[in-house]
């Protein structure tokens, strides 16, 4: 049995390594139990007290990298997510594309007037008889939850278009990258208004629809920044926008047909 471990959070805040969340981590990118395990074995020599989460997380993924790149994708897909930033507009998109998948027809970035003032809406997501005003909040900063600013400030917008075109919107719907704190969750709750973010809701999270519908974030995939600048200029912001074709990739967003074929080579597992 190995000994107590103090890792380091990414918000500072210190807490006992866990061999479960490292395992279910790692269960959650499809490997087996066996294999979890084994890396888990390969880990543990290597912690000491004061590594930091981010650390434990590059030591991990280079073992996943070396022995199950297919499912890479799937392991770093929290921090794939933050580096759609830092700006949040990649993000709106990412969102409208997965919401896209879900049967929604979406609008990013509409203006419209409320009886106070005009807003600038993220996205509005129309399903059947549903039309939502989506508000998404992001995150780039690790360990950072959404918090009850957000679902107050997402309200009030709703109440002040509700005002003057009554049921525009059905509802608002708060979408995050992060987790979200327990008094949004609370607030939600008693407001029947939806919520989709890391773990919530149960089942229905953000990570499961993104591994039903395959529509990954395009930083799923290893690239220089350069190069993920010039995919995102192109409003590639899914590995479902990246052609299969290296040479269309190349024409199209400006990147070598070396880094073209490396980059189409690494979409065919997340696709």
């Amino acid at each position: 049995m190995m000994k107590d471990i103090w890792v380091v959070k990414e918000n500072g805040e210190q807490e006992k390594f866990s061999p479960r969340k490292v395992k279910r981590a790692l269960r959650r990118s499809g490997l087996g139990v066996k294999t979890s395990q084994e890396m888990l074995k390969v880990l543990e020599p290597k912690l000491y007290n004061g590594i930091t989460t981010k650390k434990i997380y590059q030591i991990v993924y280079r073992l996943v990298k070396e022995r199950k790149p297919e499912v890479t994708h799937k392991y770093n897909l929290k921090r794939a997510l933050q580096d759609l930033g830092p700006a949040g507009y990649h993000f709106e998109d990412f969102v409208a594309k997965l919401l896209d998948s879900r049967g929604y027809k979406t609008e990013v970035r509409q203006h419209i007037g409320g009886r106070c003032t005009s807003h600038e809406i993220d996205a509005v997501a129309t399903k059947g008889k549903d039309k939502y005003m989506v508000e998404c909040k992001f995150h780039n900063e690790p360990g950072t939850r959404c918090r009850i600013q957000s679902i107050l400030y997402v309200y009030s917008r709703f109440l002040d278009l509700e005002k003057s075109v009554p049921r525009k919107f059905t509802k608002p719907w708060l979408i995050t990258n992060t987790k979200f704190s327990t008094d949004v969750v609370t607030y939600a709750e008693c407001m029947d208004l939806p919520l989709l973010g890391w773990h919530y809701p149960f089942k229905q999270s953000l990570e499961v629809l993104i591994d039903r519908t395959k529509c990954y974030p395009v930083t799923v995939i290893d690239m220089s920044r350069n190069s993920l600048k010039n995919l995102l200029k192109r409003r590639m912001v899914t590995v479902q926008d990246i052609p299969e074709s290296p040479h269309r990739l190349s024409d199209f967003t400006g990147v070598s047909l070396g880094t073209a074929k490396k980059i189409v080579k690494k979409a065919e597992y997340a696709r």
